[in-house]
């Protein structure tokens, strides 16, 4: 309650804010100022809620229970803020709340502040939609926790990254209606937005490279880029803010090339919003593993995003007039033909990667929802870049002392990264069978499977691998149970590329299970099992919080008394396996009966079989592979840069 109290005030000084900002023409007013910041303000207080929230393991917020545990890291408990819809909603409108503020001491038309807290307002009013503070149904004492396969540095600053880019594009967006409402042939707007763009188009951008280097490093699939449709939702406004980038540029030079700008600013931020409504709305469910479930929200946000849409379209058709006239350009050899050209080729690129994440809703529309493979993403594109990247060449040659030190840096970082991801494709790949500590040669390297290796607290486990002499391991992260949760490849790093093996999970038929009867002696071929005991433990709210069970086992000759024990945990319980007879047995309780008169055992394989039973890996060759990541950092660092320019 209080966090919606807290959204509340937010949302009614952003729309304040708007209300005065249309009402007046100075805005640089201080009371314009003093309610942007209030309602930041709010908006913060109510973030830093939940954040509280998360860390007192508050488990009566549905929100904090769905992505939270006792048990997550610290720096997993920060980024379950924005593991869901909800939280991830509430961190796109802090962004944009604080990005409002510092607009508020800038020289922003009172016109482009009232569009700016207008869409504000929105973000808020979808956040209370879908409010991350609703409390939950049930009474619970354990959260579910965060997917193992979150549970990264990499993910956990990709998403905010994302949202900084994301919010940031609304600036340029709302220069452009501001100007187009005030003054609609004025080039006033296009200095301001021109940088605001660069730090949008330098954060997204670092977002998606990050997310692309999680998908190595973490998923082992081997690639970084899957063409996913929640991937592509932020290619696209990407890929539309560097024309806008460029439209701008051009149009300082030449006011005939205005009206584009306009555009093209409306259509990169109402692909922002489609992007939100495409993977927040269910319609991507059965065709991406990043997708959210779907909710109530999808069509709140359709509806926002026809109105972002068509009403800046309309807008810019009634000012269409009032728009200088000119030539775009004097002759095909001349830098704005280029440039415009380039322009035409990122938005068929921009079109093409559209059509295809659109895929599912558009074939839903017409009949059953169906999406395409990456060939065609791969196969319609790779013409296209292939020219844009002779055209940067060329403009290079030709033109290059009339671009900034920054732009210099971003656009050979561009080519560097088209050649990198060219070159990283062409490597081997196999997949085969490894025995343990047997020597098999695989792409021109030697490679030695050293089997498993078990942590202590049954959390994780390692694929020990010796790669031409050198030690690598690939992690699996275990659920309770023991099963796998995620499971992450294994990467040698050389200067000539990178070694990228990927085990599969091994097949294990050996697990034996045994329902033991209290007092009752039960064998298993080789040992005999006494249930002798078990009890419940309660916590305050007389809750059960953990089952144990005291169990007598024997070869024959020595008895060894264990005590295993099963905690409960949100999802039914989980336990850890005891090893018995210096580890000639391995065995896990998984259940007890309600009347404590039966005990389920499972009798698994010891730690030294499974370390020593094959296992099924791909391996494969990444050329160059550095250079992809050393390519998109210089993208972002020189876009910054440009930002001085």
């Amino acid at each position: 309650m209080t966090g919606n109290l807290l959204l509340g005030g937010g949302l009614t000084a952003a729309l304040a804010t708007m209300a005065i900002c249309f009402a007046q023409k100075i805005p640089s007013a201080r009371l314009v100022k003093i309610i942007a910041l209030i309602s930041a303000a709010f908006i913060t207080a109510a973030s830093l809620l939940l954040w509280i929230l998360i860390f007192e393991n508050d488990f009566s917020v549905e929100y904090v229970a769905t992505y939270s545990s006792t048990t997550l890291p610290t720096i997993y408990k920060i980024s379950a803020f924005w593991a869901g819809q909800q939280g991830s909603f509430l961190l796109w409108l802090m962004i944009h709340a604080i990005i409002g503020a510092v607009l508020t001491f800038r020289r922003t038309s009172a016109a482009a502040l009232g569009i700016y807290f207008l869409l504000q307002s929105v973000l808020v009013f979808l956040v209370l939609v879908k409010s991350p503070f609703a409390e939950h149904s049930a009474q619970v004492f354990e959260g579910v926790g965060l997917n193992p396969l979150l549970q990264d540095f990499w993910m956990a600053i990709h998403p905010p990254i994302i949202f900084v880019g994301y919010a940031l594009l609304a600036v340029p967006f709302a220069l452009s209606l501001g100007s187009l409402l005030t003054e609609a042939a004025s080039r006033n707007w296009l200095e301001e937005a021109r940088k605001w763009t660069l730090l949008a188009w330098s954060f997204l951008g670092a977002g998606i490279f990050i997310g692309g280097y999680w998908a190595y490093k973490v998923l082992g699939w081997g690639g970084y880029w899957g063409w996913d449709p929640v991937e592509n939702s932020s290619l696209v406004p990407w890929i539309l803010a560097a024309v806008l980038l460029h439209l701008i540029n051009l149009a300082r030079k030449k006011s005939a090339v205005l009206a584009q700008a306009h555009v093209a600013a409306t259509f990169t931020y109402s692909l922002v919003i489609y992007g939100t409504f495409l993977t927040r709305s269910g319609i991507l469910g059965d065709f991406s593993v990043h997708s959210f479930a779907g909710s109530n929200i999808g069509m709140v946000i359709a509806l926002v995003n026809a109105l972002v849409l068509i009403g800046g379209l309309v807008i810019i058709l009634v000012k269409a007039k009032q728009f200088p006239q000119g030539e775009l350009y004097k002759s095909y050899g001349e830098s704005s033909f280029i440039v415009l050209l380039s322009c035409l080729l990122m938005i068929f690129i921009a079109t093409i990667v559209w059509i295809g994440m659109s895929m599912p809703l558009l074939t839903q529309l017409v009949g059953q929802a169906a999406a395409v493979d990456s060939d065609f993403y791969v196969k319609s594109t790779a013409p296209i870049a292939l020219t844009l990247a002779v055209l940067m060449i060329y403009t290079f040659v030709k033109f290059g002392r009339m671009i900034s030190l920054g732009g210099k840096i971003a656009h050979v970082g561009f080519l560097a990264m088209l050649a990198a991801i060219v070159i990283s494709a062409q490597g081997e790949t196999v997949t085969q069978e490894l025995q343990t500590r047997a020597k098999v040669s695989i792409a021109g390297h030697e490679v030695i499977y050293e089997g498993q290796v078990f942590q202590e607290d049954e959390r994780q486990k390692f694929y020990v691998y010796n790669v031409d002499g050198e030690i690598v391991k690939a992690l699996t992260k275990l659920r309770g149970n023991g099963e796998d949760a995620a499971r992450e490849p294994a990467i040698l790093k050389n200067f000539s590329g990178d070694i990228y093996i990927a085990p599969h999970a091994p097949k294990i038929d050996s697990v034996q299970e045994l329902m033991l009867t209290k007092k009752l002696f039960a064998m298993d071929g080789e040992f005999g099992y006494v249930f002798e005991d078990a009890h419940i433990d309660y916590d305050e709210h007389n809750q059960p919080i953990q089952a144990t069970a005291e169990i007598t086992i024997t070869d024959g000759e020595i008895e060894e008394v264990i005590h295993p024990l099963i905690t409960v945990t949100p999802d039914g319980g989980s336990s850890k396996s005891i090893e018995v007879f210096n580890g000639k047995r391995r065995v896990r309780l998984t259940g007890i009966s309600g009347d404590l008169d039966k005990a389920r055992l499972e009798i698994l394989p010891t730690y030294e079989k499974l370390s020593a039973m094959p296992i099924t890996a791909t391996i494969s060759t990444k050329p160059f592979i550095w250079l992809l990541w050393l390519s998109v950092t210089a993208i972002c660092i020189g876009t910054m840069l440009a930002i001085k320019s």
